[in-house]
């Protein structure tokens, strides 16, 4: 049920002021730049030499990078999505047995869709794109981050040039090692 006119809408708007947009699109592109592709490989190497495949330093690396330069800004949507849903429950109203509300304008330019209820409370946030980046569920654990088509596309790609590199670090490891000459001798005591 969508409700609007209503006092309750009012809170709900002075909840999740901020109209802060982001002029800039984040793509996977956007992400993988010469520098980054460049700690790629040196982290591969290392981690060659180490014989560990995409070592923990490598992911939290890889992680940072995306979450700076893919990465839909999820907190601030988040936190206005939270503060119109305690407007709402603490707003005493007799429709709040199955509220459905739209915000839009959330900072970074994204929309959220609200369901509330005294038992439960759901939300999505949307990109300006329209992409699902989170969803909340009261009753299933709180947030949950849905990955973006730029970031699957950012760890496929970020993953292709990591295993190219490891690949070469090993070959480049055994190929410089020297081979062991065989020596074989036979005692033959008849």
């Amino acid at each position: 049920m969508n409700i609007s006119g209503v006092s309750a809408a009012t809170n709900y708007a002075a909840a999740v002021r901020g109209d802060k947009t982001s002029g800039t699109e984040k793509t996977a592109k956007s992400g993988m730049s010469d520098g980054f592709i460049e700690r790629i490989k040196a982290y591969a190497k290392e981690d060659a030499k180490k014989g560990v495949y995409m070592s923990e330093g490598f992911t939290q690396m890889r992680l940072a990078h995306m979450k700076q330069y893919v990465s839909p800004d999820r907190s601030g949507p988040k936190n206005q999505v939270m503060s119109a849903i305690q407007a709402a429950l603490k707003e005493p109203h007799p429709m709040l047995q199955a509220l459905e509300k739209m915000l839009e304008k959330l900072s970074g330019g994204c929309s959220a869709n609200l369901k509330i209820s005294s038992v439960q409370q759901a939300a999505e946030i949307f990109a300006p794109n329209g992409e699902n980046i989170a969803s909340y569920n009261s009753l299933g654990g709180g947030w949950t981050d849905i990955q973006t088509k730029a970031e699957h596309e950012f760890f496929g790609e970020s993953a292709s040039v990591y295993l190219q590199a490891y690949r070469e670090a090993r070959a480049e490891m055994q190929s410089s090692q020297p081979t062991p000459s065989i020596e074989t001798s036979v005692n033959i005591r008849a």
